[in-house]
C-alpha cells in the first residue's frame, strides 16, 4: 500500500496492552461487514510513523482513536464513528449520537479508567495479521 492510499485507509487505533482493548478488537472483527478497517496499536512502531505523517493530529496512549481517512476521532465518537462499518443488527447502537459528546465520554472514561479489572487475561486476535496499518 502507498502512503497515498494509506492516508485515507480507516484506522483504529487502540492500547494493544489492554486487555479489554483488544477484546473490543475481536468483537470488531466478528462483526464487521468487510475487512475494510485497519488496526494499529497506540505503542506501535507503524503508530508512531502514521503520527509523523499527520503531525497535526494529536494523540495520547490512554484513549482510542478512529481515523476515517479524513478526520480523527476520539473516545466515545470513534466507537460511534466506526459504525457504518458494522453489520445491519448492529446499528441500533447508532441511538449513541442522541446524547450529548460530553456525557457519552463521561461514561467512556469512567469504562477506561476500569478496563484493568473489567477483562484481565489480554489476548490478541490471530485475524489481526494482515489488518495492521504497517
Amino acid at each position: 500500500m502507498g502512503s497515498e492510499m494509506l492516508s485515507k485507509q480507516a484506522v483504529l487505533f487502540y492500547d494493544g496492552d489492554c486487555p479489554l482493548c483488544n477484546r473490543v478488537v475481536t468483537w470488531i472483527l466478528n462483526h464487521e461487514r468487510s475487512p475494510e478497517i485497519l488496526f494499529s496499536a497506540l505503542n506501535s512502531e507503524a503508530t508512531a510513523q502514521w503520527k509523523a505523517k499527520h503531525p497535526e493530529l494529536r494523540m495520547d496512549e490512554d484513549t482510542v482513536y478512529f481515523y476515517d481517512g479524513q478526520q480523527l476521532h476520539n473516545r466515545s465518537t470513534a466507537v460511534l464513528k466506526l459504525l457504518p462499518y458494522m453489520r445491519a443488527y448492529v446499528q441500533g447502537f447508532r441511538l449513541g449520537w442522541i446524547f450529548p459528546c460530553a456525557l457519552r465520554d463521561a461514561v467512556y472514561n469512567f469504562v477506561a479508567k476500569r478496563r484493568q479489572r473489567i477483562v484481565k487475561e489480554c489476548r490478541v486476535d490471530p485475524r489481526l495479521a494482515g489488518r495492521s496499518l504497517l
